[in-house]
């Protein structure tokens, strides 16, 4: 991008959370004075996720397409409509929305007849759910419109190959968080200062929902705790949704109760003292494209136990270094490192040592320099960064 030039670049998502505002203003701080950025949400609200209406964007324009109301409540013409008017007269547009869904698939081809470039926004991996032949081809034509990609890690790279991309540009570091906002939430108190070791507790953080294997984790907390006897530490179950029933009934049949916390759905700002206090994140979900509290996680210096579905194990989690990569459906596999990582102080310090080196790879500037190399294929640092990232998730 030469000096002087302002096209017109536009980040597109169906709501905006804590994690959306960050990317936008990770990218503006990095195109300005080069591109005006326009953020667009298309409503306030949705029926997926309980996110606070979200603010004002540092350094870029921000359009709420339908300020509140639920994206969920809105047609699907109405949707794409007020979007294709947004953004028909884009330089470049970047696009977050669902293209399993057939607005958005419909609008990427409208906007590029209107000459606008795209860019498909995906943390999307082969591995999420069984692949059936004609549906990926017929996501390879939905995407054939689209100039390039940016995705998540190695894995998310190799789906988007698959589904087409060879010569296409594939970039990395779209999951990120803003480390510099989680820390100044937690009150700067980073691993391992703060809470006494002995004090820390598991925590997982995330809806209550099929995919998130929370009963397997129960199960494997009882193991632990079994294990422990008195030592045993607690287990802190962030979040809502429709498995809290079924949670709840297992840690009774189990006799956990006085082990267990349900502190319920936490804003950003409680989430990020939640982790700060916290021994570990425990994350096993059966399906996890990426897993963001990772990045989170990391930015406070934390390990992680994950199993091997969670995209962010990619770039962010090195098996026995900082955490564990454990298979989802081995209770005792996944009690085993709970036991590990919780067993000594300078084990575990050693990991947060590793965390902390690693965080970087989780900052929303990763998505910075794939928005900047995407527009300066040439631009330096940003390219030699886009190669260690690369590097690192192998």
């Amino acid at each position: 991008m030469q000096q002087g030039e302002q096209r017109t670049v536009a980040l597109v998502w169906a709501q905006f959370a804590a994690y959306h505002i960050d990317r936008c203003e990770a990218v503006a701080r990095r195109l300005q004075g080069r591109a005006q950025l326009i953020a667009v949400e298309v409503a306030t609200t949705s029926a997926d996720y309980a996110w606070e209406p979200s603010g004002e964007i540092a350094g870029a324009r921000k359009i709420t397409l339908f300020p509140g109301q639920s994206y969920n409540a809105i047609s699907g013409p109405r949707r794409l409509l007020a979007l294709l008017r947004c953004l028909r007269r884009c330089d470049w547009v970047m696009i977050g929305l669902s293209y399993a869904e057939p607005g958005p698939v419909l609008l990427s081809w409208l906007l590029r007849l209107c000459g606008v470039k795209l860019v498909v926004f995906s943390e999307s991996k082969y591995d999420d759910k069984p692949r059936r032949n004609f549906v990926e081809w017929g996501k390879r034509l939905a995407l054939s419109c689209y100039h390039g990609a940016i995705v998540g890690a190695g894995r998310h790279r190799d789906y988007f190959r698959f589904l087409g991309f060879r010569r296409r540009p594939v970039l990395m570091g779209y999951d990120g968080v803003s480390i510099a906002r989680v820390r100044q939430q937690a009150g700067h108190v980073l691993a391992p200062a703060g809470a006494d070791f002995a004090e820390r507790p598991f925590l997982f953080v995330g809806r209550f929902v099929d995919k998130k294997n929370l009963i397997t984790l129960i199960e494997a907390f009882a193991v632990y705790a079994a294990e422990s006897g008195g030592a045993a530490r607690r287990l802190v179950l962030v979040g809502s949704g429709e498995e809290e029933a079924a949670m709840r009934q297992k840690i009774d049949e189990l006799g956990l109760a006085a082990l267990v916390d349900f502190p319920g759905f936490l804003s950003a700002n409680a989430v990020s003292c939640q982790l700060s206090a916290a021994l570990g994140l425990v994350l096993v979900s059966r399906e996890e494209q990426w897993g963001l509290v990772v990045n989170e996680a990391l930015a406070l210096g934390l390990p992680a136990i994950v199993s091997r579905q969670v995209g962010s194990r990619d770039a962010l989690i090195r098996h026995g270094e900082n955490g564990f990569v454990v298979d989802s459906e081995d209770a005792g596999q996944i009690a085993a490192a709970m036991l590990t990582l919780g067993k000594d102080r300078q084990s575990w310090e050693a990991m947060v040592t590793i965390s902390h080196d690693r965080a970087w790879l989780g900052d929303t500037e990763r998505l910075a320099d794939a928005v900047e190399l995407t527009l300066d294929p040439g631009s330096e640092p940003a390219a030699s960064r886009m190669a260690e990232f690369s590097r690192q998730s192998q």
